[in-house]
């Protein structure tokens, strides 16, 4: 589902909505920089929880936890760009990891969207900024209390 939405970011509709936000007025709808629609992007952390598991997938910074007798379990980790093996894939995409950010400029090493650090030549999962999530698979048992999904403004700020 993930990168059903990240190519549905191109679509005329999507391009045309997006536009409608954007300060690019030129009425090309072709994919470029200055584009809302090239430009745009964000994480996603979806957690499934059926009556034994709880499935997590996460494309981003954004994080799930699960918190059993008063302990947190990582659902999901963080996708930065420093990490070796979210390094090699932006290197091997022909994108460069400076201060921490792809091309020295984006913090995340996969989003939806984001498609200036997309390339239709590349499957999802070698792109530099992919929308390709991490999927957990997590069993729910009689100490599992709850979870919690949030983006990188608590991670930022508190540990999981």
């Amino acid at each position: 589902m993930f990168l059903k939405i990240d190519k549905m970011l191109l679509s005329n509709d999507a391009k045309s909505e997006l536009k409608s936000y954007s300060q690019n007025k030129s009425g090309i709808q072709a994919m470029q920089p200055g584009d809302l629609a090239f430009t745009a992007g964000c994480t996603a952390n979806v957690c499934l929880i059926t009556p034994t598991h709880v499935y997590c997938a996460n494309s981003g910074d954004a994080r799930g936890i699960l918190c059993e007798k008063g302990k947190s379990l990582d659902l999901s980790y963080d996708h930065k760009p420093d990490l070796p093996a979210e390094r090699s894939r932006v290197i091997s995409a022909g994108h460069y990891v400076e201060d921490s950010r792809v091309d020295g400029v984006i913090a995340i090493s996969r989003a939806l969207g984001d498609w200036e650090y997309k390339s239709d030549k590349l499957p999802a999962e070698k792109m530099a900024v992919s929308g390709y999530p991490n999927v957990t698979k997590t069993e729910i048992t009689a100490n599992t209390e709850f979870v919690v999904c949030a983006c990188d403004g608590i991670w930022d700020c508190m540990s999981s």
